[in-house]
């Protein structure tokens, strides 16, 4: 299905009105929400000082200082021009302004690991909403950057879902986020609509292409997409089956200043299962190997009564 970018409805700031928003666990407000909706968002869930270790890491780990983290003129320098193939192998590609920094040992880190996925408060949300034990964690995605786009380029969202086996994710601001700059974006509701079009309830793969393409255009449609920003330390716990995409990132021609927009995306998932990789499409140690989540032998193909099997919730 081909969809007109240009033509999408841009996402509204997300208000995070919930009671409880700022306490460490997940209050039974937290959980309603994440049934009805698919998210919900923990502000100042986590400390600055190990996520600023993680920015340095990142900036420190641009190729021939093509870009500088003092100097946001370097940002719109168009410098995915002359990030080469080698560069997209040690430490991501970087696709306009889109820099997701991962590789076989990027995102493996245990300073970086330990300062997200496995910190305590991180492990004991996830704990409540799936359950323990967890799937050991072995790894983070990365360090995604969204970058401001030019004032001659007009940004558009890039709406997708996950195709692999996803549970429960968790994207962590690692720097503050103001609002239009990019903020992790979804569409409120999205989980509940998609998750019938997969042959299992977590893992799977997409098994009505057809359906599904219709489902996504009444979804771009009919559902108001939220932009989630915030502060270094704040959380966003959400569901693996929700449309998502990175946010337009206005900040070269909006605000005081240009904004580079950098989050840890983490995943979750129950354990005790039968684990396996899926080769072609993953995840696995070929395809989708960024992924922390994997299919298990025991997952049912998903049902109107299934929705919140292998969940605590």
């Amino acid at each position: 299905m081909a969809i007109d970018y240009s033509a999408l409805r841009e996402a509204v700031p997300y208000d995070t009105h919930l009671p409880g928003k700022t306490t460490a666990g997940a209050t039974p407000d937290d959980i309603s929400h994440f049934k009805q909706h698919g998210f919900f968002v923990k502000r100042g869930l986590l400390a600055d000082a190990p996520l600023a270790d993680i920015r340095r890491y990142m900036w420190a780990r641009v190729p021939r200082q093509l870009m500088t983290e003092s100097n946001p003129d370097s940002w719109l320098a168009r410098p995915h021009r002359k990030w080469n193939a080698e560069d997209g192998l040690r430490v991501g590609v970087l696709s306009r302004s889109s820099w997701k920094m991962r590789s076989r040992t990027i995102g493996t880190e245990q300073f970086m690991v330990d300062a997200t996925a496995r910190h305590p408060r991180m492990v004991a949300i996830a704990g409540q909403m799936i359950g323990t034990p967890l799937k050991e964690t072995q790894r983070v995605r990365g360090v995604y950057c969204i970058l401001p786009h030019p004032p001659h380029v007009t940004g558009t969202l890039g709406p997708h879902t996950d195709d692999q086996a996803a549970q429960l994710g968790a994207m962590v601001l690692i720097d503050d986020v103001p609002p239009r700059c990019g903020g992790f974006t979804l569409w409120p509701g999205s989980h509940l609509i998609f998750r019938r079009f997969w042959s299992a309830n977590v893992g799977g793969r997409i098994v009505d292409q057809d359906a599904y393409d219709a489902a996504v255009a009444a979804v771009l449609t009919d559902v108001q997409p939220v932009e989630i920003t915030g502060k270094a330390g704040d959380v966003v716990f959400w569901h693996g089956r929700m449309m998502h995409s990175a946010g337009i990132n206005h900040s070269a021609v909006e605000g005081n200043r240009p904004v580079a927009r950098l989050v840890v995306p983490c995943d979750y998932q129950l354990g005790g299962k039968t684990y396996y990789d899926d080769d072609e499409q993953g995840p696995g140690a070929k395809a989708q190997w960024w992924v922390d989540t994997r299919n298990f032998r025991e997952d049912p193909p998903p049902t109107d009564d299934n929705v919140w099997l292998d969940w605590l919730i």
